[in-house]
């Protein structure tokens, strides 16, 4: 008679998944019979958990026979949990496993009240599931619902924030600033923004009308350089000077091509006085060529007139002494005739 009971107590402790009651097979973790509505319980499990229980109640009574009050007490007795919790070891058994991973998920889940010890009970969580893994690791079902207690755990941003608003009001008026300065900052930005594209498409336009200017008044200024009108060339040069000016927007840019067509100006005067020193130069020369020609000339026109004066005067020396010869000659036969 006793054996047939044999079965039904080892079914109720959970060591087989059959329903203790009606013998119908149940699904991995399952707390109620389909088939017949009973309740499951795992004693040695339950035990388990129990003796965890009963040392952090240990932990707090010692702390009240210390007369521990206050955050001293509130520090000792979250230390003294976290080593029991991080050096708790783990059972082997499956159903130990089961209750261990619906012991401590509730802790982990962000609530307005959360467990002071959340971190050591993920670390402790983390371990408990992948032993539960590898002893369910063939049945696809239990590891389907280790997936489903897993993400369980996964909270949205928004539920996240939802819970600290009901932690800490301030919270609430942080975020709800940071959230309003956020906005203005945002609008202030597209303003700016809008300001700014405004400002580069005006200055765009300015400048574009600048360099045409610009442009037309060195045009001017090299045609009249190279008709070697440097007079109006220097004149037209001058006035090669960047006038747009910008407050807002592109002022470096602004302040590069203002210095840009300085250097052109410069250079551009540079280059004219250069022509207008050498077309001097050309000019001076020319002016003592002819000089030097002219000269020339009415030193040539003077010595032929001295040359020709010389000529006459040795043709009236001649003559001169011709007619005193004459006058010799005829006094000579004169004086023979009286003779």
């Amino acid at each position: 008679m006793s054996q047939p009971l044999e079965p039904s107590i080892v079914q109720k402790r959970g060591n087989i998944n059959k329903c203790p009651n009606c013998g119908a097979p149940l699904a991995a973790f399952a707390s109620i019979c389909e088939s017949c509505g009973h309740e499951i319980t795992d004693i040695e499990a339950n035990r388990t958990i129990t003796a965890l229980v009963e040392r952090f109640d240990a932990i707090e009574r010692e702390a009240d026979e210390k007369q521990l009050s206050g955050r001293r007490r509130a520090q000792a007795i979250l230390d003294k949990r976290a080593r029991v919790i991080r050096d708790f070891p783990i059972p082997n058994s499956r159903e130990d496993l089961q209750q261990l991973l619906y012991f401590i998920q509730p802790k982990l889940v962000e609530s307005v009240k959360p467990d002071p010890n959340v971190e050591d009970w993920r670390a402790k969580f983390t371990e408990v599931l992948n032993r539960a893994k590898n002893a369910y690791k063939n049945d696809s079902g239990a590891l389907a619902e280790f997936d489903r207690i897993d993400r369980s755990l996964d909270i949205s941003l928004s539920d996240n924030l939802a819970i600290k608003a009901k932690r800490n009001p301030v919270f609430v008026a942080l975020l709800s600033g940071i959230v309003v300065l956020t906005v203005i900052g945002f609008i202030f930005s597209q303003m700016e923004q809008s300001k700014l594209q405004q400002c580069e498409e005006k200055y765009a336009r300015g400048a574009e009308a600048e360099q045409g200017r610009l442009e037309r008044i060195y045009a001017a200024a090299d045609q009249d350089f190279k008709s070697k009108k440097f007079p109006e060339a220097l004149a037209s040069s001058s006035t090669l000077r960047w006038e747009y000016e910008t407050t807002i927007c592109k002022t470096e840019e602004n302040t590069k091509t203002k210095a840009l067509w300085d250097d052109r100006r410069n250079q551009m005067a540079s280059l004219i006085q250069k022509g207008a020193d050498t077309a001097a130069r050309e000019r001076e020369a020319e002016a003592n060529r002819l000089a030097a020609e002219k000269e020339a000339e009415a030193n040539r026109v003077l010595a032929e007139k001295q040359a020709e004066a010389v000529k006459v005067a040795e043709l009236a020396r001649i003559e001169v002494e011709k007619q005193r010869a004459q006058a010799a000659e005829a006094q000579r036969v004169a004086t023979e005739k009286k003779w």
